[in-house]
C-alpha cells in the first residue's frame, strides 16, 4: 500500500471517529458505555482530572472524554461536563476518595508516558504521606503551551488548602516553566527538576532537520530544539525552592559525539543548569533512565521532605 493511499484511511478513519464521538454533547444523556480495559492513554490522550486512581481524559483528535478507573477500565465516556458530572457522583458517594493535604504530580517527558515514572511514584508512595499522580499528556500531538494549559487544568482540580509538589523528567520540567510564565499558584511548594533542557537541546538542533527525529518528537520536541530561542522568551523560573539532578554518563564505551561537554547522551550538564535552583547534583545514568536510578530515588525524596538532596551544609545553589 502505497504512502498516499494510507493516508487517506487514516484521515478517513479520523473522520469516522469524529462523527461518531461528536454525537455527544452536553444536552445529550452519557454515551451507553461497555466497561473495557484500556491501555491507559499513550500520546493520543490527555489528563484534565486525577484523583485517588481515577481520572478523566480528553483525547486530542475527537476532543470527546472518558472516565478510567485505578485499572484503566473506561467506565464513562461523553463530552467534558458529562464526563464532570459522573466523575463528581463517584467522589460523592465515596468510590474515589478525597484528595491527601500533599499532592505531587509527576511530569514525564517528551514520546514518554507516565509509566516511565511509576517506579519513582512507588518509592514516593512509600515513604510519603500524600497522593502522588502521575499525569499523562499527548507530549507530541501539541505545543508546550498547550501542555502548560492542560497543566493548569489538572491542578486546578486540586483543594484550595493543598500543598503541591511537583518532579519533572526531561521536557515535564519546560511545561511547568511554561506554567509559571501566565500563572501564578502559591500552593507548589517544592520541585525536582530531572534531566532538564532548561538551556534548549543542542541534541536535538543537531538532528532536527531529520524526518526520523521530526516524525517522532512531534513538534513540543522541535520547540527544544531550533525553536528554543523563541520558546525561552515564555518560560519562567520558579518562585519557589527547587533542585537538579542532571545525568552523567560515566563509561567511555557509550558516547554521544553530537554533544560536547559531560552529558546523559540528550541532554548536556550544563543544558540542564537553571539560576535560581536550590540544589544540584549529577547522576551516573543516561537520560531515559535517570528516574529510575536508587540514588535519585533518594535524592528527590530527600529534596520534597527537607529542600536538599544531601544536607543542608552540602546544597549546591546555583547562582
Amino acid at each position: 500500500m502505497n504512502s498516499s493511499r494510507r493516508k487517506t484511511l487514516a484521515t478517513l478513519a479520523l473522520a469516522f471517529l469524529h462523527s461518531n464521538f461528536a454525537i455527544s454533547n452536553d444536552e445529550s444523556p452519557l454515551n451507553i458505555n461497555l466497561q473495557f480495559k484500556t491501555l491507559g492513554g499513550k500520546q493520543f490522550w490527555t489528563d484534565i482530572r486525577v484523583q485517588g486512581d481515577w481520572r478523566i481524559q480528553r483525547n486530542h483528535y475527537t476532543n470527546h472524554c472518558r472516565v478510567l478507573d485505578g485499572k484503566n477500565v473506561r467506565r464513562a465516556w461523553g463530552s467534558y461536563d458529562q464526563c464532570q458530572e459522573r466523575f463528581d457522583t463517584l467522589v460523592q458517594d465515596g468510590t474515589i476518595r478525597p484528595y491527601k493535604q500533599k499532592i505531587i504530580v509527576l511530569l514525564h517527558g517528551v514520546i514518554r508516558t507516565k509509566n516511565s515514572l511509576e517506579p519513582l511514584g512507588k518509592y514516593l508512595r512509600d515513604r510519603q504521606a500524600a497522593d502522588v499522580i502521575s499525569w499523562s499528556y499527548a507530549s507530541t500531538r501539541q505545543t508546550i503551551s498547550q501542555h502548560a494549559e492542560k497543566f493548569n487544568e489538572l491542578i486546578s482540580h486540586f483543594p484550595k488548602d493543598a500543598e503541591i509538589q511537583l518532579v519533572g523528567h526531561s521536557m515535564g520540567n519546560i511545561i511547568v516553566r511554561r506554567f509559571l510564565k501566565t500563572h501564578t499558584d502559591q500552593r507548589i511548594k517544592r520541585m525536582v527538576m530531572l534531566a532538564p533542557p532548561n538551556q534548549g537541546s543542542s541534541f536535538g538542533r543537531a538532528v532536527n532537520d531529520n524526518i526520523l527525529f521530526e516524525s517522532i518528537w512531534g513538534i513540543s520536541g522541535q520547540e527544544l530544539a531550533n525553536g528554543f530561542d523563541d520558546l525561552e522568551l515564555q518560560l519562567a523560573t520558579p518562585d519557589f525552592e527547587f533542585g537538579i539532578l542532571a545525568g552523567v554518563m560515566t563509561s567511555n564505551l557509550v558516547r554521544n559525539p553530537l554533544l560536547d561537554g559531560p552529558n546523559d547522551l540528550v541532554v548536556t550538564v550544563e543544558e540542564s543548569k537553571l539560576v535560581g535552583a536550590r540544589d544540584f547534583r549529577t547522576v551516573n545514568s543516561t537520560h531515559t533512565r535517570i528516574m529510575n536510578q536508587h540514588e535519585t530515588l533518594q535524592y528527590v525524596h530527600r529534596f520534597l521532605k527537607s529542600g536538599y538532596f544531601e544536607s543542608e551544609p552540602t546544597r549546591t545553589p546555583l547562582k
